[in-house]
């Protein structure tokens, strides 16, 4: 599945050349398109998730209660934001990294401090990939808002030094690595390297698509799909759901997901042009990383460490 992924994102290169260099519009249009039909839903099935998760590990769950709580930690986040939009976004790219990470790298037994700073360090070289080598189009989206405006001398710091923080990232990824594979000695089966190859194509695809394609290919197209996968194959497993009350699940709650965005972008007047749409889908995509994070980060673990139970 994932071969035919990076397959598919350089037919996606081939068409961005073909097509979308002279047509701006089609790549937002395929970006807005992915994110309703594979990036939303991705994020659906999380009562369903947090429900087998309680099972598994032997907890009471109340839909009530995992609502509630799911809900406080979007808006605590969506506070931090707002009052404090250096912090918030450095939060945000931090659990976007690990979140990313922990989904590519799931097989990996990642449980101690060198596993997380292996899965950190993966999923910050894939962001700063998308967001720093087109930082002039993630400028734009930024000075939309006051607190970008606000911010410009930061923005342009980064605009200026970029490419050393992504070489600094890299070798962060490089070290965090070599040491993580050598402690625990991965090295010596040659297919815990595999991931290596496939991160290298994942890169040379995101460097040379436009910041938005880039995103809807490793956000959507490989991120969304395969988390898409591995939620079905998890609730599935000793037929705890069905197909059927999987995708019921999953439609409801993208319909509401997708209703709260427009009654919001109305009222927000976020739709007034592609650009602000951009940033209103990023900024929600932000508030709702931690809580989706931490039920996915609770289902990973159960698949790592009781899958004669799932």
């Amino acid at each position: 599945m994932r071969t035919l992924l990076i397959i598919a994102g350089f037919f996606l290169l081939i068409f961005q050349h073909l097509f979308i260099a002279t047509a701006q519009h089609i790549e937002f249009l395929v970006f807005i398109i992915s994110i309703i039909l594979l990036g939303i839903p991705h994020g659906a099935a999380d009562l369903l998730v947090a429900n087998k998760n309680a099972t598994i590990n032997h907890q009471l769950f109340s839909k009530f209660t995992f609502l509630f709580i799911y809900i406080l930690r979007l808006s605590i986040f969506a506070l931090i934001i707002w009052f404090s939009p250096v912090i918030g976004n450095l939060l945000f790219i931090l659990f976007a990294a690990y979140h990313f990470g922990e989904t590519d790298l799931h097989q990996f037994e990642t449980n101690h401090i060198l596993g997380k700073l292996f899965i950190v360090s993966y999923g910050l070289l894939i962001i700063s990939t998308i967001l720093l080598h087109h930082f002039n189009d993630v400028k734009q989206i930024f000075l939309l808002f006051e607190s970008g405006k606000k911010y410009l001398s930061l923005l342009n710091w980064i605009e200026t030094n970029r490419y050393a923080i992504v070489i600094t990232v890299g070798i962060f990824f490089l070290f965090s690595t070599v040491a993580f594979f050598v402690k625990y000695a991965l090295y010596k089966d040659l297919k815990n390297g595999l991931f290596l190859i496939r991160l290298l194509l994942i890169l040379f695809i995101l460097y040379n698509l436009p910041m938005l394609l880039g995103f809807t290919f490793y956000f959507v197209f490989w991120h969304s799909f395969l988390s898409l996968n591995y939620i079905f194959k998890y609730l599935k497993n000793n037929h705890v759901y069905s197909n059927t009350i999987i995708f019921k699940q999953v439609l409801l709650y993208s319909v509401l997901a997708i209703l709260g965005i427009l009654i919001f972008g109305v009222i927000g007047f976020m739709f007034t042009n592609k650009d602000a749409m951009a940033g209103y889908i990023f900024l929600g995509l932000a508030v709702l990383t931690v809580p989706h994070m931490q039920v996915m980060h609770t289902m990973y673990n159960n698949i790592r460490t009781k899958s004669r139970l799932i």
